[in-house]
């Protein structure tokens, strides 16, 4: 793995690595709201990296982000939410859409270290076992890469 001029991880795994690193460079080019820092491929898992808030105003942004990384190619994706510090409906909804997908594609995804505020969202709604949340993202990617 390199990274490019944005900071955007280049992929040597076995998703169609244009696709994903045209996606993973427009990361860099769309600004500080996008909730998505960036993605990398580790152990055959892409890892998507969040912060600050998923919201009505920027979950589709990261919702494009998961789609791109599905037609790319990708089977197993962890949404690493130690620096996610809010998730509304949209957001959770947005995670439950690219669940489905992925396992309808005979894919995965898992939901890695949220905080207690998040955490106690996805409780109530039924989404922390169905994500496969857990406390740390090398749980999450003992457990789920290959």
């Amino acid at each position: 793995m390199q990274q490019n001029a944005h900071g955007a991880v280049r992929f040597h795994s076995r998703p169609d690595h244009g696709k994903v690193e045209a996606m993973v460079a427009r990361l860099g080019m769309l600004g500080q709201e996008h909730p998505v820092t960036g993605v990398t491929i580790w152990r055959g898992c892409a890892v998507v990296h969040l912060h600050g808030e998923l919201d009505l105003h920027n979950a589709p942004l990261l919702h494009r982000t998961l789609i791109d990384l599905i037609d790319g190619g990708c089977r197993r994706v962890v949404v690493d939410a130690t620096g996610l510090t809010f998730c509304d409906s949209v957001g959770l909804g947005v995670l439950i859409d690219a669940f489905k997908a992925m396992h309808a594609c005979g894919g995965g995804l898992r939901l890695a270290a949220p905080d207690r505020h998040v955490r106690a969202t996805l409780r109530m709604t039924g989404l922390i076992d169905i994500l496969g949340v857990r406390d740390t993202l090398q749980e999450v990617l003992d457990e789920f890469a290959v």
